[in-house]
């Protein structure tokens, strides 16, 4: 009987054991796990990011303003042209003619001012030989008033004929001026881009009409065209440095300015688009391999901040008040009491910025979660800047998301299941 009452004790004992040991494994198992890292001092470097194309910051047009065939088209599309370079030639034997033909004009136009003029003093003598026989009462009034009369005449054909003079050199020299048109010669530098006539074609320029006849873009002196969202385009000042990766030369990194910053929208009226400027980016860095149209990929340097407290931007997490503290009073004095120290926490908003820091719990990674609430400075798409509430060195939780944003809490054990080196 003593025997069976001790076996039965046993018997409980032992279940108890194995409940213990059923809880603790269980209690183990349900921990939450979680990665850590240790807050530094980096270098945050802030960057907006654009894609682009690559295009010449100057370009000219070659036009013509004549109507003509073209004679000789003496380059082609990719050529490299010096400024003076002659391009093409249009046909002349129309405009040559012409230019004979004011001359002829010109020419008789002086013939007839040089009998204009003969005529003139002709008139005067007449007029000053009838003045001594009006006065000597030789001549009626009448007779008098005629010969004035003829001189007047006489004075205004001869200043026509000057007009006339000056009317056919302006001619004249149009017809020049049009004949020197159609020889073209390169106005810069630069690479021949687009030809848009063949030779023997013709082109269809006049005085209110040009006709493109090629383009000459200076491949020294490129741009990258981008369009930034208008949430960025705050942040951007002329003259900061862009970093420029050209699909065509991945392995290059190229540097560039700020030149320009649109002040309305690249694209109005259209409600499925976002908002965003045009930015002009001045590639600083000269490359042959850099041609116009290429895509790119641009970083702007914003800000630059050195040897500041940051931490990987996961880190970071958005809880409400109310979740890091149960007694309102209690969160209410808290507040002020930090307040007092320099730390502002908005009271307009029901949220607070929170890092969650490790500290030791007895065993190497068994740790216990402590809520810090941080003010933030610059931020890239890795790192924030802690600007109050961590220190270097501290150890804090980094993943997984879902861990941060809604799990974690104050006093709770965790595991950390970062790899350390040895």
């Amino acid at each position: 009987m003593i025997n069976k009452k001790k076996k039965f004790i046993w018997l409980i004992i032992i279940l108890i054991i194995i409940a213990v040991i059923v809880k603790i494994a269980t209690k183990k198992e349900d921990i939450t796990t979680i990665e850590s890292d240790e807050v530094k001092k980096r270098v945050i470097v802030k960057t907006i990011s654009a894609s682009g194309i690559v295009e010449p910051i100057k370009t000219v047009n070659i036009s013509s303003e004549i109507a003509a065939n073209i004679k000789r088209l003496l380059v082609k599309e990719g050529d490299i042209v010096k400024k003076g370079d002659l391009l093409l030639e249009l046909d002349r034997k129309n405009i040559e003619a012409e230019v004979e033909q004011q001359k002829a004009g010109l020419a008789q136009q002086k013939y007839n001012s040089q009998m204009a003029n003969s005529r003139l003093k002709q008139s005067e003598l007449d007029y000053d030989n009838k003045v001594k026989l009006m006065n000597s009462n030789f001549l009626s009034e009448t007779d008098f008033e005629n010969v004035k009369l003829n001189l007047d005449i006489a004075k205004t054909n001869y200043e026509s004929s000057l007009e006339s003079i000056k009317l056919q050199e302006a001619y004249l020299e149009q017809s020049r001026d049009r004949l020197n048109k159609t020889n073209f010669y390169a106005p810069m530098d630069g690479l021949v881009s687009k030809i848009y006539k063949e030779e023997g074609e013709m082109v269809l320029g006049s005085q209110f009409n040009t006709d493109i006849v090629l383009n000459i873009v200076n491949v020294k002196e490129l741009q990258v065209n981008i369009e930034v969202d208008e949430n960025d385009v705050p942040l951007i000042a002329l003259q900061d440095s862009v970093k420029v990766t050209i699909d065509a030369l991945p392995d290059t990194v190229f540097k560039g300015i700020v030149t320009e910053i649109g002040n309305s929208p690249a694209f109005l009226g259209n409600s499925e688009r976002s908002v965003a400027y045009k930015v002009m980016v001045r590639m600083l860095t000269k490359d042959t391999g850099i041609k116009p149209g290429m895509t790119s990929y641009t970083e702007i340097i914003t800000d630059v901040v050195t040897d500041v407290i940051s931490i990987p931007i996961q880190a970071l997490a958005r809880r409400k008040y109310s979740e890091l503290n149960n007694d309102d009073d209690e969160n209410e004095e808290v507040e002020e009491e930090e307040t007092e120290k320099g730390i502002v926490w908005s009271n307009e908003s029901e949220y607070a910025d929170v890092v969650f820091k490790l500290l030791p719990n007895g065993s190497d990674d068994i740790y216990t979660v402590e809520t810090a609430q941080v003010k933030t400075g610059i931020a890239n798409n890795r790192f924030i800047e802690i600007t109050e509430g961590l220190e270097e060195g501290d150890l804090i939780v980094i993943g997984n998301y879902k861990t941060i944003s809604k799990v974690l809490k104050d006093e709770m054990e965790v595991k950390d299941t970062t790899i350390k080196d040895k």
